[in-house]
């Protein structure tokens, strides 16, 4: 497919129940979880630490980190070491997921803004919702889902933002 603005890839995987999805292009690598280095007496939402490449890099998951109470717990099979990009800052963070599904691409038209569910996820950080097969998939953009606060915790913890 050639490269064009009117497509994006998105990788979608398993979160207990839901489906979510992101774009490719914040996604460094897939890891299997052979283990993670807990934090005593971190944010409810940070799992750990794990090395990555050389560097340390928190693991967080992300059932807490949305508020999806309701959700299964994660298995944590897969760590997704995702690059964050904001306008302050750029680091990199390690989300448990149960598995990764696929990686699609996606026409922009067939993201569809959902209304109905933006009173479980932020609508800040939520693109919109996909129908890929017979699921729905809730697309996020991972630049803005931390918080400042967040993300001086996810730094503190690993010591690994790059400015």
């Amino acid at each position: 497919m050639e490269e064009n603005s009117a497509y994006r890839s998105i990788l979608h995987f398993q979160l207990g129940t839901e489906t979510l999805g992101v774009g490719v292009s914040n996604v460094l690598e897939v890891l299997r979880n052979n283990g993670l280095t807990p934090i005593p007496r971190s944010a409810d939402f940070v799992r750990g630490i794990v090395q990555f490449r050389g560097e340390i890099i928190t693991v967080i998951d992300f059932s807490e980190k949305l508020n999806l109470h309701e959700n299964e717990p994660t298995s944590g099979k897969v760590i997704i070491v995702f690059q964050i990009k904001t306008n302050e800052h750029s680091f990199k963070v390690g989300v448990l997921a149960d598995d990764v599904k696929a990686v699609e691409e996606l026409h922009e038209s067939d993201i569809k803004t959902v209304d109905e569910i933006t009173h479980y996820y932020n609508p800040e950080y939520l693109e919109g919702v996909v129908k890929l097969k017979e699921e729905f998939v809730i697309v996020l953009d991972v630049n803005k889902i931390f918080s400042d606060k967040d993300i001086e915790l996810i730094k503190t913890t690993a010591k690994n933002d790059k400015k």
